[in-house]
């Protein structure tokens, strides 16, 4: 990782503002409308899923996401796109990780399931 670096970005309500820019942004701050919502943005990364049907389907897309003049949370947090993007910080991210796991286990029993309903049937 190599140092931050301070970007000037636009704003409508405050003029350019200077901001401490992360290595791992990728964010375009070309025009932000407020100074709260300046939002540094990482890489995205997904869960893959192989599918029959679909080839390789991408699930689960997550990224660093930090707004530094937030009145509410200035903290680097994950964020995760589930019904919407939820974000974590690194104790709510290791509860995410456990319930992966959890459905994991559950996904197998199901896998289990399915192989002896259709061995039952005659379906392999």
């Amino acid at each position: 990782m190599s140092a931050p670096r301070t970007i000037t970005v636009p704003t409508a309500d405050q003029g350019d503002v200077e901001v401490i820019e992360p290595d791992w942004c990728t964010a375009d701050h070309t025009f932000e409308g407020y100074r709260e919502d300046i939002e540094h943005s990482g890489a995205v990364t997904h869960l893959v899923i192989p599918t029959e049907c679909h080839g390789q389907v991408r699930a689960l897309p997550v990224g660093f996401v930090w707004r530094p003049f937030s009145p509410t949370d200035d903290r680097i947090t994950v964020a995760i796109e589930l019904d919407a993007w939820h974000e974590f910080d690194s104790a709510g991210l290791d509860r995410v990780a456990a319930a992966l796991v959890e459905h994991a286990a559950t996904l197998r029993v199901y896998a289990r399931q399915l192989s002896t309903l259709r061995t039952k049937d005659g379906h392999r």
